[in-house]
């Protein structure tokens, strides 16, 4: 084969297995290029979904009392469901605007009570975690004020949490999120997320 450049009016000759090992390389380099960039999308793909997680449990949390009072309150009877709690977490992650995941979760008291018991359960394994771990002070202090935060019955601010603690707020605020992380991982599953 022969190539000419117009610039330098310079005849290369290439044999023919001289081209073929160049398409070889090309096709070597391109498809390692492709691999990598697909690695990189899944992973980017992976920490939105986490971030998603962690939003959606906070928002779960922040609506904790409204969610059980639905429940626990409302006139129409419970009727037997097909749909799993990881269902309709699943489909919050689908969901964007905050409202609206509440709503799709209050649409039935069947479903309402299934997230509430879900969201129950599962802070009680974050419970016996706590309970059980090697850092067992600092993380019973963060469950503590995850509850106080967003579970006990009389709420408490984060100032006053820092003050029943011993602890600056700015400590409380990272206790929170600590928690709310390790809280998401058994709500959601683990996949994805970035436990520390």
């Amino acid at each position: 084969m022969e190539i000419q450049s117009e610039e330098k009016n310079v005849v290369v000759f290439l044999t023919h297995e001289q081209l073929e090992d160049i398409y070889n390389k090309a096709a070597i380099i391109g498809a390692k290029e492709g691999v990598k960039i697909f690695h990189q999308n899944q992973k980017k793909e992976q920490e939105k979904r986490a971030s998603r997680k962690l939003h959606n449990t906070k928002l779960l949390l922040r609506n904790y009392h409204m969610l059980k009072e639905h429940a626990e309150n409302s006139v129409f009877g419970r009727t037997q469901m097909e749909e799993s709690a990881l269902d309709i977490l699943e489909s919050m992650m689908s969901l964007y605007d905050n409202e609206i995941i509440i709503e799709s979760i209050k649409r039935s008291v069947t479903r309402t009570a299934i997230i509430v018991s879900h969201i129950e359960t599962m802070l009680g394994l974050y419970a016996v975690y706590c309970e059980k771990s090697l850092n067992r002070d600092i993380d019973m202090r963060r469950y503590e004020v995850l509850w106080d935060r967003y579970i006990s019955e009389n709420i408490l601010s984060v100032k006053k949490i820092a003050e029943k603690q011993n602890i600056s707020t700015r400590n409380v605020y990272e206790d929170i999120k600590m928690a709310t992380e390790r809280l998401a991982a058994l709500i959601f599953g683990v996949d994805g997320l970035n436990v520390h």
